[in-house]
């Protein structure tokens, strides 16, 4: 019993000791007198400067607590005096008792006002490696002041976190307890910017969390994000939504793993997978997609987007989207595309090769697309606004791309092509279109197009050849003119300055040459004017019957020098079974206006010039080439008949004189 008691007042003598010892140091302790030398020792083991301007707060039972604040750490050398984490206060409590026996247990972690600034240089080492400046050696297994057992949690208010032009402000974070094995609950806040003029994106998390601090890995099963964006000034945030049911991350091997994903903004449903590597050292990422149909017209206005007005008002009605991307050294690329807008397919690769200067490239290929029905509206009489005279921030100036387009049928400007085939590349404010392939109403069409936009009026240069074409389709359809039928060549080489189709029409030089075969000029009856213009000369009765409205030819050639917007043709020469018709004039391609002086000759036999003509015609064609007027000469066609029947009689009063003076030769 003596010894029980003895063993007693021992154990008693020893808590009272321990808690005189615990009282001493709380009262006799302050530990703002070891702010120098903990700074020291923070210089020392992390070569970074520790400013703690506030006061150290210290608590030794049943908790060792530490309270501080304000406080900051500083940037290693060569990123700048701003410091690179600051806190306003922070709280931190470890159980006393289990530390005697190497076990770490810590309450929960309080820090408000944390101010967290990550920065690369321009090597692209990042301002939070090499704390210690390597000089410190890797711990031993066993090694410390024991193992952590139980954290009761994490509470971050009123913080802020940046890399470079990312900024997560308004930072609430709020994390459970966590044990070894458990999955931890989490919950987050916080408001993200991206840029000094952008709007601030919402976030709101809630998932559990199953860390392996030892090995660096987390597991996030499941994930819900939520929040609101504001996309458009005055507008309502938009609301948005993403949920992955599992998403693991590895920050030793540097990986990020979601098998499976969700995301909403606004009536656009997205999903997915993605995966992740070289998280902190040079970010890559790679992942399929599925942009479920969507109406485009109200997501754009949902979104504060003022749709384009467009020539078809039900354009844009419809969307949707899958594929595989790709981002990571500086380029985002797309491949294995299928877009479906509206009732087109686009289906192929794309991608930005260079995220700073926007640099892109693709291989597409469409099934059929309407590009009229995305044109705007027709507006006569409106002026085109100041900034459209262009500037030294014209997107083409900066445009660099190089890529392949393919369609199987499109319609631009009314005209209808097949198995359409471009290849282009812009760089440096020069955009080149070149093969340019396509079928042309049964013919084929070839070009080579240059658009040079580095001077303050940008220059366009064309070098196209079209070559069995349906002439009157394609007239039909580009310039809504019925005025010429038949199958012809064309073949022009061209240039122009100046913005918008007016500008560079009356601009336009170069020269242009065509030949068509079987075809007519519809409208236009050159045979019956002539015939009534031949019946009013020789005094005889006009031909019955009505004009025919076309003259038919077998073939019609023609060049013509372009200055300025107009045409002037001097070869004209149309052929036909009645006619040969040769002429020259002028054509202005803004206004329309014509002025031809042609000859028309009537063959004796129709078919057959060798058989001789009938007559010389001339004939002035004026107007329009909507109206065309058709006037033959008939005063000079009159004066050119006297002319001959002068000179015919001439040669008869020669022959007599002739004859008459042979006669008195020979005495009769």
């Amino acid at each position: 019993m003596r010894a029980l008691k003895l063993v007693g007042l021992v154990l008693a003598g020893l808590v009272a000791l321990i808690a005189i010892a615990l009282v001493g140091v709380r009262l006799l302790v302050n530990p703002n007198d070891y702010k120098d030398r903990i700074a020291r020792s923070v210089k020392d083991s992390t070569g970074r400067e520790l400013a703690l301007p506030g006061d150290i707060k210290l608590a030794v039972f049943p908790w060792i607590a530490l309270e501080l604040g304000p406080a900051s750490l500083g940037n290693p050398p060569g990123f700048g005096a701003e410091p690179f984490a600051a806190v306003k206060h922070a709280a931190l409590r470890v159980k006393l008792l289990p530390l005697l026996h190497r076990q770490l247990q810590v309450g929960r972690i309080e820090i408000t006002g944390l101010d967290l600034r990550l920065h690369r240089n321009a090597a692209g080492k990042g301002n939070w490696e090499d704390f210690g400046g390597g000089q410190s050696a890797p711990a031993s297994p066993g090694a410390g002041a024991g193992t952590l057992r139980e954290l009761a949690g994490v509470l971050i208010t009123d913080s802020r976190v940046s890399y470079q032009d990312l900024v997560a402000e308004k930072v609430n974070l709020e994390v459970g307890r966590v044990t070894p094995g458990a999955a931890t609950p989490v919950k987050l806040t916080l408001n993200l910017v991206t840029g000094p003029d952008a709007r601030p994106l919402a976030l709101a998390g809630r998932f559990d969390v199953t860390p392996d601090l030892a090995g660096g890995r987390y597991r996030f099963a499941p994930l819900e994000l939520d929040g609101a964006i504001g996309l458009a000034k005055g507008a309502a945030p938009v609301p948005w939504k993403f949920a992955a049911p599992e998403l693991a991350v590895d920050l030793t091997a540097q990986t990020l793993s979601a098998p499976a994903f969700s995301a909403q903004l606004g009536a656009a449903r997205l999903s997915g997978a993605v995966q992740g590597k070289k998280l902190l050292d040079a970010p890559s990422f790679g992942g399929t997609f599925k942009l479920d149909p969507v109406a485009l017209r109200a997501l754009l206005g949902q979104l504060g987007v003022a749709a384009p007005k467009m020539r078809d008002a039900h354009a844009l009605a419809s969307l949707a989207a899958s594929g595989e991307l790709a981002y990571g050294g500086n380029a985002l690329r797309a491949t294995r595309l299928d877009v479906r807008l509206d009732d087109s397919v686009l289906r192929g690769d794309a991608g930005l090769t260079n995220l700073d200067t926007k640099a892109m490239s693709f291989d597409l290929a469409i099934d059929r697309i309407d590009l009229d029905r995305y044109r705007s509206p027709d507006e006569t009489g409106v002026k085109q606004p100041a900034e459209a005279q262009g500037s030294p921030g014209d997107p083409l100036k900066t445009l660099r791309m190089n890529g392949k387009l393919s369609l199987d049928s499109a319609k631009v400007a009314g005209v209808t092509l097949g198995q359409v085939h471009l290849e282009m590349a812009a760089r440096d404010g020069v955009i080149h279109i070149a093969p340019a392939r396509a079928r042309l109403y049964g013919g084929n069409y070839t070009g080579d197009i240059t658009f040079d936009d580095r001077g303050a009026v940008p220059a366009l240069k064309l070098s196209q050849t079209m070559a069995g074409v349906d002439m009157a389709q394609l007239l039909r359809d580009f310039a809504k003119t019925q005025r010429l039928s038949g199958r012809g060549t064309v073949s022009s080489t061209l240039t122009a300055r100046g913005r918008g189709s007016e500008a560079l029409m009356k601009s336009l030089n170069g020269h242009l040459a065509a030949s068509i075969d079987g075809g007519a000029l519809e409208g236009l009856d050159l045979w019956f004017e002539i015939n009534r213009a031949l019946a009013v000369v020789q005094q005889q009765t006009l031909p019955a019957g009505q004009s025919s409205g076309r003259t038919r030819f077998d073939t019609c050639k023609a060049s013509a020098d372009l200055t300025d917007g107009v045409a002037t043709t001097r070869d004209l020469n149309l052929a036909s079974q009645n006619l040969r018709v040769t002429g020259e004039g002028t054509m202005n391609l803004v206004s329309g206006a014509i002025d031809y002086r042609v000859k028309a000759t009537v063959l004796k036999q129709p078919g057959s010039p060798g058989a001789g003509t009938l007559a010389d015609v001339p004939v002035t064609v004026t107007g329009t080439l909507g109206a065309p007027k058709v006037r033959p000469d008939v005063g000079g066609m009159a004066k050119a008949r006297v002319q001959q029947e002068v000179e015919k009689h001439k040669q008869e009063l020669q022959q007599k004189l002739q004859d008459k003076l042979q006669d008195l030769l020979k005495g009769k």
